[in-house]
């Protein structure tokens, strides 16, 4: 027992003293960890005073350095830089991938494990690794009189064994050749407290769960109980073997469970946004400045903007003015900028994204433009306090990378030149090796991978992730410097690892548990327990327990728990890994599951809860409530008629009331992101087409009638005007579209030729109503409806007829049913006799008016679909507008999703208010819009 080995340290330490409680002992140990709980035992039992505990490394520094200065350690980053430098100079056999990061890092790992053996280079190495030997000596050689290695440390440190006074070594285990060698050679002159591994005992307890998320939901009620049982939380530890995905987990899983713990942080400072956006800058292309890179980064929240009045620009109101307003993806399209006129709401932060462009411009091409790495350092440094600001949540991420920039520095002399790509990655190597820890040392529950926990002093000792596969890892042999160079094999590791593994699970004094996964969180194949669990399983089964049947031959056993799925541990709780709930939210889906569906209404004092489980229920059974759409409750604050309305939006609503309700009484719109568009959509194109001809008829209007030739121009001009204003239609796709409008403007004008053969002139286009000096109003008797809107076209015959036209540009399936018998083609279509409504009252005549839909591309043949306003017409337009105003004002909006593809619908859930409606249709409130659609298909 691992107990047993710290009372064999205090007698060590005792005879080391001889008698005498001041004289100095240093006591190495494997870890930090080890290190508190060795000086917590020494300090119980005597002999604490003038006593050193130190690791191995922290011991060779205290030796080596006085013997080594000035000369500082070697660190990893700046090896990395001196291996780069020496690929530069001198690549040799790596000549042909030398410009490659990989190579680099490769090679750095290398030269790494190198600094801390005297091994000289095989005399039958193969080329590889001949050159690894190589540029491991040119770079060690180029700074020696600047920077030691570690085994020039390890060798000082043997040289002053002498200085150190009596050493007692606990509990040795060393991780790698270099460790290995000193410990050997300090084992003729130190007294040295080590453990019989093979006397180990077994684990008291093996949990194992469906996946790994479940296995620490099992962890956390474990750990709860031993804590409300009086296990102070520094008493146990719990140890993974795979960082990926226990480290995350724990941090998820803990953190709900309140329980206060001690490990390393889960996240390294290159993983968050202050790093992340710092990358990102240095890797913008500075003459493009891409807008969806640059919105990305200051989404981000670490980079700001403030203008010389003090104004910060607003990231949503810069989205608006280049996605909507004015749309910009890179390069020249910026300049648009200075278009915005003063009046525009957006003049403002127009200005600010100006000044944001030209500064980011000129400080990011002094960084990655610099000559030396004392002024990357500067650049760094001066853009970190221009541009950034402390995170929420992060707050100390900031002055982390002002030190690496700062630290940057030291790369003249040692690294190549500095470039973009070599800034990044300077950069990026120092941000994802920065990694702090959480908590605070010997206070909650110790966190951390399995070797921290080797010859721990604890009451609760958890090791999770015992699956084959996780446990052991086994790590393949490098072809840059194989295990036969290093001394340091395969079977070396491994043994290391398991007498690691042993350790730890040994540190529990009264609980030793093992925990391993059935499946793995990214699917794909079924687990079995680890060849170091299974020891285990044998002794708390009293059987050989097999690879392949271990379910089986441990399906009886007290000992093992079975954790089968997330709901059968939240509603059946296991006595022996505690019967508490591993958060809050299990514990009320405990409650709720202990009674039937029926009675879990107003079980739980949580009206968020209470509410989702109404809405689920409401929308499950298709009742009309106001979570699918029944607004009855606030349907006098809603006030769509309270101004003219479109009647388009009249059609919206028929089509998919949820989504009017969620465009034009919430105002949630989707703004396009001009990278995506690289085409013309049909929306565009419509518009594109109508103001084309509203220019061309608004000439003819004024007597001016330039034929063909100016429809030609004015096309010309607008098409020229379109694609400046979408800077992401590929040229290609705007060649072919932009050709088949000009052909359906020289068929069009043909068609209209004929028109005005047959005796029709325009009189007005594009004529807008609904403002105060034109009121357009439909008595419809239970209320006046105003309407606003913008007719495309009004036509006098020579005989006096009024004929309004609405120019469509896309299919006309959804309008064959319009006739004067069906003059909304069933409750559908309002936009003509409103139009018509218009074109009567302006023009100030009593007969009827004609109205049609006129489908302006040869692909629909320029038919046209329409009727005459006759009193019939007027009398059924009437009454179908009765309706739509009944439904909205009684605030009925359910979510019937529509036929057509919609952003609004799909964000919503296109397949779930499918669903909703389906169950909803027969509900007596909404028998008379559903009668609308209810010939139609709803497979949609």
């Amino acid at each position: 027992m691992i107990i047993d080995a710290y009372d064999r340290l205090s007698a060590a330490v005792a005879d080391a003293k001889a008698g005498r409680p001041l004289a100095p002992v240093t006591v190495v140990v494997p870890g930090h960890g080890v290190g508190r709980d060795v000086t917590a035992h020494l300090a119980r039992t005597g002999g604490l005073a003038n006593t050193h505990v130190r690791t191995l490394e922290q011991f060779v520094e205290h030796l080596a350095r006085p013997a080594l200065a000035p000369r500082a350690p070697l660190r990893y980053p700046l090896l990395e830089a001196a291996v780069q430098k020496a690929l530069l100079d001198d690549p040799g056999v790596f000549a042909d991938v030398a410009d490659q990061s990989a190579t680099a890092e490769s090679l750095a790992h290398a030269s790494w494990q190198l600094c801390a053996l005297d091994v000289p280079c095989p005399e039958d190495a193969n080329p590889l690794v001949d050159g690894v030997f190589r540029i491991h000596r040119r770079c060690i050689a180029a700074h020696a009189h600047r920077f030691h290695v570690q085994h020039e440390a390890y060798t000082a440190a043997r040289e002053r064994l002498g200085e150190a006074g009596a050493i007692v070594v606990f509990l040795p285990c060393e991780e790698d050749p270099a460790a290995r060698l000193f410990l050997e050679h300090l084992r003729d002159r130190t007294v040295t407290v080590d453990v019989e591994d093979e006397a180990a005992p077994p684990g008291t307890l093996v949990v194992h769960a469906s996946d790994s998320d479940d296995e620490i939901r099992a962890v956390t009620r474990l750990v709860r109980r031993h804590l409300s049982n009086g296990v102070p939380g520094h008493r146990i530890g719990v140890f993974y073997a795979a960082e990926d995905p226990y480290l995350v987990l724990l941090h998820e899983h803990f953190g709900r469970a309140g329980i206060g713990f001690h490990g390393p942080e889960h996240r390294s400072v290159g993983d968050r946004a202050a790093a992340r956006s710092l990358l990102r800058l240095l890797q913008l292309d500075l003459d493009a400045m891409p807008r969806r890179a640059l919105l990305a980064i200051l989404a981000e929240q670490a980079v700001y903007w403030r203008d010389d009045r003090g104004g910060v620009l607003g990231v949503r109101l810069a989205e608006l003015l280049t996605c909507h307003e004015m749309p910009i993806v890179a390069g020249d399209d910026w300049h648009k900028l200075t278009t915005v006129e003063s009046a525009s709401p957006l003049f403002r932060t127009a200005e600010q994204l100006r000044g944001l462009i030209h500064a980011l411009r000129g400080d990011l091409a002094a960084v990655v433009g610099a000559d030396t790495w004392s002024d990357v350092a500067t650049g760094l440094t001066g853009l970190l306090g221009r541009y950034f600001r402390p995170t929420a949540g992060d707050p100390d991420d900031l002055a982390v990378l002002h030190h690496i920039a700062t630290g940057l520095g030291d790369l003249d002399s040692i690294a190549p030149p500095p470039s973009p790509e070599r800034i990044v990655g300077a950069v990026a190597v120092r941000v994802q090796a920065h990694r702090r820890t959480v908590g605070t040392g010997g206070a909650g529950v110790t966190v951390g991978p399995i070797p921290i926990g080797s010859g721990r002093s604890l009451d609760v000792s958890i090791v999770v992730g015992g699956a084959e596969g996780l446990l052991p890892f086994v790590r393949r042999d490098d072809p840059l410097l194989p295990d036969a160079v290093t001394g340091f094999g395969q079977s070396d590791r491994l043994e290391v690892q398991y007498r690691q593994f042993l350790r730890t699970v040994a540190a529990g004094r009264h609980h030793r548990v093992l925990t391993f996964p059935r499946g793995s969180l990214r699917g794909g194949g079924e687990r079995v327990p680890s060849r170091w669990v299974l020891p285990t399983l044998d002794a708390l089964t009293g059987i050989r327990v097999g690879t392949t049947s271990w379910a089986k031959d441990t399906d009886r056993c007290d000992h093992v728990v079975i954790v089968p799925s997330f709901d059968a541990a939240t509603q059946n709780s296991d006595p022996r890994i505690g019967t508490g709930a591993a958060s809050a939210t299990e514990w009320r889906l405990r409650a709720l599951a202990a009674v039937p569906a029926s009675r879990r209404s107003g079980l739980l004092d949580d009206a968020v809860v209470e509410r989702g489980m109404q809405m689920r229920s409401d929308r499950l059974w298709g009742r009309f409530t106001r979570f699918n759409g029944n607004l009855a409750s606030a349907a006098d604050l809603l006030g769509v008629f309270d101004e003219p309305i479109a009647p388009t939006s009249l059609e919206a609503w028929v089509t998919s009331p949820y989504v009017f309700f969620i465009r034009k009484i919430l105002h949630a719109e989707h703004l396009e992101d001009p990278d995506e568009v690289i085409g013309i959509d049909p929306l565009t194109r419509g518009s594109l087409i109508h103001e084309i001809l509203n220019r061309y008829v608004a000439e003819r209007i004024s007597g001016s009638d330039g034929g063909r030739t100016r429809l030609r121009e004015i096309a010309e001009h607008e098409l020229c005007k379109a694609r400046a204003a979408a800077p992401g239609w590929l040229p290609q796709l705007w060649e072919r579209d932009s050709a088949a409008i000009r052909h359906d403007l020289e068929s069009w004008h043909d068609h209209d030729a004929e028109d005005r053969a047959d005796g029709w002139a325009p009189i007005g286009t594009e004529i807008e109503f609904g403002g105060a000096d034109r009121p357009v109003e439909f008595d419809i008797g239970a209320a006046t409806l105003m309407f606003r809107g913008t007719v495309d076209r009004i036509d006098r015959h020579r005989q006096g007829r009024l004929r309004v036209t609405d120019y469509k540009t896309g299919g006309t399936g959804d309008y064959e049913s319009l006739t004067a018998d069906a003059p909304t083609a069933g409750r559908t279509r309002y936009q003509l006799p409103v139009y018509g409504v218009f074109a009567r009252a302006t023009a100030d005549v009593d007969d009827p008016v004609e109205v049609r839909y006129w489908f302006i591309t040869e692909r629909y043949r320029f038919a046209a679909i329409g009727y005459t306003m006759t009193g019939d017409v007027f009398a059924t337009v009437r009454d179908d507008l009765a309706f739509v105003h009944r439904a909205i004002s009684a605030g009925q909006f359910p979510p019937r999703p529509g036929k057509r593809y919609c952003y609004t619908t799909n964000v919503i859930g296109r397949l779930g208010m499918q669903r909703w409606w389906q169950v909803l249709r027969d509900d007596p409130q909404l028998a008379e819009f559903a009668a609308v659609h209810a010939d139609e298909s709803e497979a949609m």
